[in-house]
C-alpha cells in the first residue's frame, strides 16, 4: 500500500511533465474552436482524422458524431489516454474511434487525410517536417492558435484563431523534403 502512495505522485507528475516536454502542457480546446476546426477542415466521407495530443477526446468525439468518419487520437499521457479511451468506449461512436498511447512524433501519419492539433509552438515547428514527409497530397492540417511557420495557410480564421493548411506536392516523384504546402487553387486565406 505504501508503494501505491509513493507511486501515485510520480504518475501524476509524469502526466504533467511528459506531455509538456513533447507537445505542450494539457490545455483543452474550447468547444467553439473544436466546431470551427472541423468545419474549416471540410471533412468528407472517406476522410480519416488524426488528433495529435488527443487529451480528453473532445475533437475525436465531435468529428465521429458529426461526420461519421474514422478518428484516431494520439496521446502520450497515460492518464489522459485512459480517460479518452473511457469516453470513446462509452460513446455511441466507439466503432469509429480509437486512441493510441504513443508519442505522435513516432507514429506514421501517412494514413491521415485530416490532422488536428492544439500544441505548443515548438511542437508545431517540429511537426512541419513530419507533415511534409508523411501526409498524402490533399491532406488538411488544422491547428488551433499555432501557425506552422513557413507555410501559407489555405484558410486562417482570425476570430477563432484556426489555421488550415492543405498539403500539395510540388514534385510528383514522391516527397523530396522540399515539398511546400500552400493554398489549393480557388481557395484564399480569410
Amino acid at each position: 500500500m505504501r508503494l501505491l502512495w509513493l507511486g501515485l505522485p510520480l504518475v501524476i507528475v509524469g502526466s504533467i511533465v511528459l506531455p509538456a516536454m513533447v507537445g505542450g502542457a494539457y490545455s483543452p480546446t474550447r468547444s467553439r474552436a473544436v466546431r470551427k476546426m472541423l468545419e474549416h477542415a471540410r471533412i468528407q466521407p472517406g476522410d480519416v482524422l488524426v488528433d495529435l495530443g488527443a487529451g480528453d477526446g473532445r475533437i475525436l468525439l465531435h468529428a465521429a458524431r458529426q461526420y461519421r468518419i474514422p478518428v484516431v487520437g494520439i496521446e502520450i499521457d497515460p492518464l489522459r489516454w485512459c480517460y479518452c479511451r473511457l469516453r470513446l468506449s462509452l460513446s455511441g461512436v466507439r466503432h469509429l474511434a480509437t486512441v493510441r498511447l504513443a508519442n505522435f512524433f513516432d507514429v506514421d501519419l501517412s494514413f491521415a487525410t485530416v490532422v488536428t492539433f492544439y500544441l505548443s509552438q515548438a511542437a508545431a515547428d517540429k511537426l512541419k517536417a513530419k507533415f511534409e514527409a508523411e501526409l498524402p497530397d490533399g491532406a488538411r492540417v488544422v491547428s488551433y492558435r499555432r501557425p506552422i511557420r513557413g507555410w501559407i495557410p489555405t484558410l486562417h480564421d482570425p476570430e477563432d484563431d484556426v489555421y488550415v493548411y492543405t498539403i500539395t506536392r510540388t514534385s510528383r516523384g514522391g516527397s523530396s523534403g522540399d515539398d511546400r504546402p500552400g493554398p489549393s487553387p480557388g481557395e484564399e486565406s480569410r
